[in-house]
């Protein structure tokens, strides 16, 4: 096994951000690969010095493991700084991003504390207080006959409108674990994945805190620490930002559509749509998590038709701020309030939502953190990897199976049928040129049906030899299996590789190893004086 490093992708406005366009680059603090971005955004922390807001960080933050625990003890004693990345809780670890959002940060909090000499702590945010159910009970596997073969906990639960904090896992998550384990051989790693499954994706755990408990394992060797978006400490010190927001929802708003109007004018989309009215800020009741909407007075859940004053909204935030929770584009605007941070890891989409947030941070007078993209990598096995080097190609070529299939089965077409081929399609073509011009003396207008025979017979012709491809295809089934084999390991679904399968994929085969080995291939390169 190896692993490739591939490029993120994403809008133009990410695009033209990473590769230092200045239209795109005036939406962001500074570019993100280059040093002294990072180090202005130490000296807007440093002077904007609490002495009680590590504390107040420190409270909050899980540490995966040792490692982490002496990381936070430094950060706290030198007066450090943070590099954060976060997720949606997702079942069995969700997609393979998240390990590698986790571990980017890391590695860019290590080459940042070199390069600034104080201590640099990675952070990973469970978004625990989402609700998207629907989007968090399933993973993708490749099973033994090479298929993909997506696991789900059900349809939806009774609390499908709840955070994921709160929705537990139920008695059905012991059947997909078993499903999970009947899928993979078993050899020296086997059993203890599946015990840590069985450990901590328990029938009584939440989605929330299973996917913590999952994901502090995974990173215990790492020094990064978790934040649960639920823990009543983070609720608590997000409180001064929920006030703001309900007090001027409307002053939120016009911030953000300034931005959004200066991204639009520079001829970029927007990422996040703004909904006129609504806030930045959810409720969570018993009627399940729902976004307040500006109304005479108040606000409106329009879910449930009810209406609530303002000031019982302001309440809500003193006496009960665990009941309030931000949205995607106020959640970066609460990290940042909290915790002393200098760079914000994300993916393609999170890159373009952050060009919307300038206005935003500045209606709540924090320091916008530098946005940098997260490692997309690419598991390359031994058996995806001889059949690549089988026929010469790439990663990128095997994404499209089967026109690939095509292509090898046309360049193994028998000479004595190639050859004739070629031999037509050039006469067809020769002759309708000797021909239209003969035509021209005649009448003009016979040369636009002299093309237009020709292309016809061309099309023929192409027909003709398409039958014959699939012929050599059906004749050598072997090499059409073997392109879709690899197609499904590197593009499941037809989607990058990461985006898809779950990590237990591989931790089943390699173990601990291949948390390492995407540690090491994962690259920060900042450019220094």
């Amino acid at each position: 096994m190896h692993l490739l490093a591939r490029p993120l992708g994403g809008s133009r406005l990410v695009r033209d951000y990473l590769t230092g366009v200045g239209a795109a680059e005036g939406f962001y603090c500074g570019g993100p690969f280059n040093l002294d971005s990072y180090r202005v955004r130490a000296e807007e922390l440093d002077g904007a010095g609490d002495p009680g807001r590590l504390a107040t960080a420190a409270a909050i933050i899980r540490p995966a493991g040792p490692v982490a625990r002496s990381a936070l003890s430094a950060v706290i004693r030198d007066g450090g700084f943070f590099v954060t990345t976060g997720q949606q809780p997702g079942l069995f670890g969700g997609p393979l991003y998240s390990l590698y959002k986790a571990l980017t940060a890391a590695r860019l909090a290590e080459e940042l504390s070199d390069a600034l000499d104080r201590p640099v702590m990675p952070l990973f945010w469970v978004a625990s207080d989402d609700h998207d159910w629907d989007e968090a009970n399933h993973t993708h596997i490749i099973d033994g006959s090479n298929q993909l073969l997506r696991l789900t906990l059900g349809d939806g639960t009774p609390e499908a409108r709840r955070p994921l904090g709160v929705t537990r896992l139920g008695s059905d998550v012991e059947e997909v674990i078993e499903e999970l384990a009947g899928n993979f051989p078993p050899n020296d790693y086997h059993a203890r994945y599946m015990d840590l499954l069985r450990d901590t994706f328990t029938s009584t755990a939440t989605m929330g805190s299973a996917f913590s408990a999952f994901m502090a394992e995974l990173l215990r060797h790492t020094p990064v620490g978790l934040i649960d978006a639920g823990d009543p400490r983070l609720k608590e010190a997000s409180r001064p930002i929920f006030r703001a927001e309900a007090e001027d929802p409307e002053g939120a708003e016009a911030a953000l559509r300034q931005t959004g109007a200066a991204i639009t004018a520079a001829g970029y989309d927007l990422q996040v749509s703004l909904l006129p009215g609504a806030a930045n800020l959810f409720l969570d009741s018993q009627t399940g998590r729902e976004r307040l909407q500006r109304a005479t007075g108040g606000f409106w859940l329009k879910r449930s038709d009810r209406h609530l004053s303002r000031q019982r909204i302001m309440r809500l935030v003193e006496e009960s701020p665990h009941t309030i929770s931000p949205n995607v584009l106020l959640r970066p605007v609460v990290e940042s309030s909290i915790f002393p941070t200098l760079a914000y890891v994300g993916g393609p989409g999170e890159l373009a939502y952050f060009g919307q947030l300038a206005g935003l941070f500045r209606f709540h007078g924090v320091g916008m953190p530098i946005v940098t993209p997260r490692a997309s990598l690419l598991v390359v096995e031994g058996k995806v990897a001889k059949v690549m080097e089988k026929f010469g190609v790439t990663a990128d070529d095997v994404r499209e199976g089967d026109a690939l299939a095509s292509s090898i089965a046309r360049d193994h077409l028998p000479a004595e049928v190639s050859g004739p081929i070629a031999r037509w399609r050039a006469t067809v073509e020769s002759l309708a040129q000797e021909l239209g011009d003969a035509c021209v003396e005649l009448d003009p207008g016979l040369r636009g049906t002299v093309l237009k025979t020709r292309n016809a017979g061309l099309d023929a012709l192409g027909t003709l030899e398409k039958k014959m491809v699939r012929a050599v295809k059906r004749r050598n089934r072997t090499t059409s299996s073997q392109i879709e084999k690899a197609r499904i390991n590197l593009w499941p679904g037809g989607k990058p590789q990461d985006r898809m399968l779950s990590p237990m994929q591989y931790l089943l085969r390699y173990g601990d190893g291949f948390v390492s080995m995407a540690r090491r291939e994962i690259r920060v390169e900042l450019l220094r004086d």
